[in-house]
């Protein structure tokens, strides 16, 4: 028997944090956690409960942009009215609530099927229809104003003076209480579910037939992508996430009236804008567009909302132009850039060591 062929040595095993600075993808993820981690010890810092308010309405927004995230910066469909999911998932809950004493622990559950059979209507006409681009945004724009007039007109879901949370003591079963720290805990485990399905939807096949649809749908129907199946799929995995972000969020408001929620400007404060400034399409980027975008939408309203001149929304406007015109790719796309230069370096360093 010949031996006298060398054999290869092993390569020397990554450490596992080189592991995940080695794979953008990992490396947003764990910023993820990390956030969730600072989240999650801020009560013992932030004693204020109007700022413990932010970060429990930050965490929500952070939750429905992942849910927006999934469809427009995965799949690449112009779902501009996603806040008709969040609205019917917000009412779904309160229902419940009211008028059936139904607990928000099951509630905010049925929001997300509500909402994912809503989803599943829309996704289905508009495929049936032929809608796309710019005409499926339209028809999602035209269903808010058409909920919040059926909404309203409805006895049973309170008409246009709405419905509201009477607060009869603490209680876990009505995810009731004083204190705004259980909501924070459950704002948290929220946004880590959307977190990882996020991230497990964008490593999987199913997130790799989304992008291919997003990057060219002809060329994705010509590899054999069945476009009708994948877009009805983004559309209701977003709907369901959004419907129980939206079943959460009128637990912790305790109010909901069809104009308050079946709103354009609202709808792009709860769902759009933190996708876009923090960077479409990316895993980490609803989470930091919705921590700048939060907080800041706050601060101008505070400054400057008194007047009544509307120079609070110019402000804020223009907050958001500036962000789109220099920063296109998001606030990910600006990180993303020393992290290239770190992970060339780590390279570097393993083919030295090897």
């Amino acid at each position: 028997m010949n031996t006298s062929v060398a054999t290869q040595p092993n390569p020397t095993p990554r450490s596992w944090w080189r592991e995940i600075l080695l794979d953008w993808d990992r490396t947003q993820l764990a910023l993820s956690f990390l956030i969730i981690i600072l989240a999650a010890l801020s009560p013992l810092v932030v004693k204020s409960p109007y700022y413990m308010g932010i970060i429990i309405l930050t965490l929500i927004y952070a939750y429905v942009g992942i849910s927006w995230n999934i469809v427009a910066g995965f799949a690449g469909q112009l779902l501009i009215g996603h806040v008709i999911f969040f609205g019917v998932g917000a009412y779904t809950t309160m229902v419940l609530l009211n008028r059936f004493s139904i607990s928000p622990w099951i509630g905010i559950l049925a929001a997300g099927l509500a909402a994912a059979i809503l989803g599943l209507i829309v996704a289905y006409l508009t495929s049936r229809y032929g809608l796309k681009l710019d005409y499926f945004a339209l028809f999602t724009i035209a269903l808010i104003v058409a909920l919040s007039i059926l909404f309203s007109q409805i006895k049973f879901l309170g008409q246009a003076s709405g419905l509201y949370v009477k607060f009869t003591g603490n209680s876990l079963v009505k995810m009731s209480w004083v204190s705004k720290t259980p909501y924070l805990y459950i704002a948290i485990g929220l946004l880590l579910i959307g977190i990882i399905v996020q991230y497990r939807v964008y490593r999987s096949k199913l997130g790799k037939y989304f992008l291919a649809i997003r990057e060219d749908e002809a060329a994705a129907a010509a590899l054999g992508v069945n476009l009708t199946t994948y877009k009805m799929a983004a559309v209701v995995i977003a709907a369901a996430l959004g419907g129980s972000g939206g079943g959460f969020w009128v637990i912790y408001t305790t109010f909901i009236d069809p104009f308050q929620v079946f709103n354009l400007g609202f709808n792009v404060e709860v769902a759009l804008v933190a996708p876009i400034i923090g960077g479409l399409g990316t895993l980490i980027g609803p989470i930091i567009g919705s921590i700048l975008n939060k907080p800041a939408a706050d601060l101008i309203r505070g400054l400057f909302g008194g007047g009544g001149s509307g120079i609070s929304i110019i402000i804020y406007g223009t907050f958001l132009i500036l962000f789109i015109i220099f920063l296109p790719r998001g606030v990910t796309g600006l990180l993303q850039i020393p992290y290239e230069k770190l992970r060339k370096r780590l390279l570097a360093a393993e083919k030295k060591e090897a």
